[in-house]
């Protein structure tokens, strides 16, 4: 297996990292290899934008039934967005 390096890490990225590692009993870079090869395979499987929002979200789980809300979201027509100056 090869070595990745990866340089300027946002110190709270880092902690994030080192935080989900803990709640998952894993190390550091075997974290680090979960979360890449999780994304790595959303990507190649063409899923739907729920269903790369509950892959990004991790512990947290989203139902099928919001995961297709979100989908079905995806091709409702645009809104205005709402004005904060009123």
């Amino acid at each position: 297996m090869g070595d990745l390096l990866i340089r300027d890490v946002p110190d709270a990225m880092k902690l994030q990292l080192q935080e989900s590692a803990q709640r998952n009993g894993r190390s550091l870079s075997e974290e680090a290899i979960e979360i890449m090869r999780r994304q790595i395979a959303v990507e190649r499987s063409g899923a739907s934008a729920g269903q790369r929002l509950r892959s990004l979200m991790s512990d947290e789980r989203l139902s099928e039934d919001e995961v297709e809300a979100i989908a079905a979201s995806r091709h409702e027509r645009d809104r205005e967005p709402p004005r904060f100056d009123r």
